[in-house]
């Protein structure tokens, strides 16, 4: 059952409905998991590394997922690429505007924000060192099985370390309130929210295909930036929430965490489902402008004093100025 039809003002409906379906899916899965981690005591330092970062990286991992059993890996490249250009752009660009100053703690830009810049670096190698499958048959530039086995296993790798950290550190990790959610009524609403995004995920991708068919646009352009801002929402509302309350490292920390987990999770799962061939010559430079944005951002962090400026807010912002006006470019010519 396709979730689409060719009314255009039902599809964008289903759209609407199906980005909904997601991103609240999303927010009960990870309420879920974070009470069933409580339960369990684990570390508050640990879930908010790793199950809040992807957990806001959900909508993305489950249309990816859902897009690679499609075949559709113009949607899958465009999707992951363009929400990390929005997260550090657009969302921390406008949080840093907001905020004035952003201050961050040493940590975050030592480990954390070093190791997304080199997960950029090691994706733009992969793209442009592999040659895969595309859609006509014909070799193209991408990410292959062994690439994804070893974003895993890099993954795998940044994860263990994470809670090894918390292990070594227990004044780090301060005893949080038990939860009050008995164990079977938190997997009830973990298999909710899990239902939740595989309905969403399917109306997303269902109904961006066929608009990007009945309007003739590349479906790597609608992916990169009206998917990728649309389930990037959840890293908005954390990093505005971080923001508001003065809690910094939670709003860069979250945005850095989504870009790592982004590349390591739904890129190494989804090549392992099928070769992610990039159809399209804006889909490589897009490749090179995320990694342009992270080299902007660690350039920004390295700075002075552990800290963000507006300015610095401007410059991002600006960046995706230019992002959207390169992906747009052509649909722009229509009119001029």
């Amino acid at each position: 059952m396709e979730f689409h039809c060719d009314n255009l003002l039902l599809n964008i409906l289903i759209f609407a409905a199906g980005l909904w379906f997601l991103i609240k899916g999303s927010d009960v899965f990870v309420d879920s998991a974070a009470a069933i981690a409580r339960i369990w005591k684990v570390p508050e330092l640990v879930i908010g590394l790793t199950l809040v970062s992807i957990g806001t990286s959900l909508p993305e991992f489950a249309s990816s997922l859902y897009a690679a059993w499609c075949g559709e890996t113009d949607f899958i490249i465009g999707n992951v690429i363009g929400s990390n250009v929005t997260n550090i752009t657009l969302i921390l660009g406008a949080g840093v505007l907001g905020a004035g100053t952003l201050a961050f703690s040493p940590q975050l830009f030592s480990r954390d924000a070093i190791l997304m810049l080199g997960v950029f670096v090691v994706t733009n190698l992969m793209v442009f060192c592999t040659d895969v499958q595309g859609r006509e048959g014909i070799p193209v530039h991408g990410i292959n099985i062994w690439s994804g086995i070893l974003l895993l296993l890099m993954g795998i790798g940044y994860c263990f370390f994470l809670f090894r950290s918390a292990a070594e550190n227990p004044a780090e990790n301060p005893d949080s309130e038990p939860g009050h959610s008995s164990p079977l009524k938190s997997f009830l609403w973990l298999g909710t929210g899990l239902a939740m995004i595989i309905a969403g995920s399917k109306a997303l991708v269902d109904t961006v295909v066929w608009g990007a068919e009945q309007l003739a646009v590349d479906t790597m352009i609608i992916s990169a930036t009206l998917v990728a801002f649309g389930t990037s929402v959840p890293e908005l509302a954390v990093t505005l929430t971080g923001v508001f309350k003065k809690q910094h490292d939670i709003a860069i920390g979250n945005i850095i965490g989504s870009c790592s987990f982004n590349i390591l999770l739904i890129l190494g799962v989804c090549a392992l489902v099928t070769p992610l061939g990039i159809n399209s010559a804006s889909g490589v430079i897009n490749v090179a402008m995320m990694l342009a944005s992270g080299i902007f951002l660690i350039t920004f962090m390295s700075m002075e004093k552990n800290s963000l400026f507006r300015w610095q807010g401007v410059v991002l912002l600006l960046l995706y100025c230019g992002f959207l006006i390169y992906n747009f470019k052509d649909v722009i010519s229509r009119f001029l």
